[in-house]
């Protein structure tokens, strides 16, 4: 127990939140890498005349582990990397989405471009969160 008090005490709450989108970002870059569903393959059909899905998939993968790396940063401030990377796949399939729906592509792609939008939108809002150390009797800033 004293072992995962000391592991949350150095993650402290923006590294828990990295862990939790960094894992989340692992699985769904697997999904999307090996069986990507029919809405999400039409909402980012503009991402595929590029490349394919499984480079997407790949990059949020990428961009989960790099989230998830930067959880354990010790370093004051330096965690923002982690942000930065976990909000990227967002903002990227958030933008496709959007595309999908105003060239009518895909007329669903609005939910996703806006559920992605504000996933993103919650990543930086997080990222510009202090990190607190908690102490006897209240906290104070750290």
């Amino acid at each position: 127990m004293q072992a995962v008090r000391a592991l949350s005490k150095r993650l402290g709450r923006r590294g828990h939140v990295l862990v939790g989108i960094g894992a989340m970002e692992l699985v769904y870059g697997l999904q999307v890498a090996i069986d990507p569903r029919y809405g999400i393959v039409r909402g980012v059909g503009v991402l595929t005349h590029w490349l394919p899905m499984t480079f997407w998939g790949g990059l949020w993968m990428l961009c989960g582990l790099v989230a998830f790396s930067f959880a354990f940063e010790p370093r004051p401030n330096w965690d923002r990397w982690g942000f930065a990377a976990s909000a990227f796949p967002m903002l990227v399939w958030s933008g496709a989405n959007l595309i999908a729906w105003l060239s009518g592509e895909f007329g669903q792609a609005w939910t996703s471009f806006f559920t992605w939008g504000v996933w993103a939108y919650v990543v930086t809002a997080i990222n510009r969160w202090p990190e607190y150390e908690f102490v006897r009797g209240g906290t104070h800033g750290g």
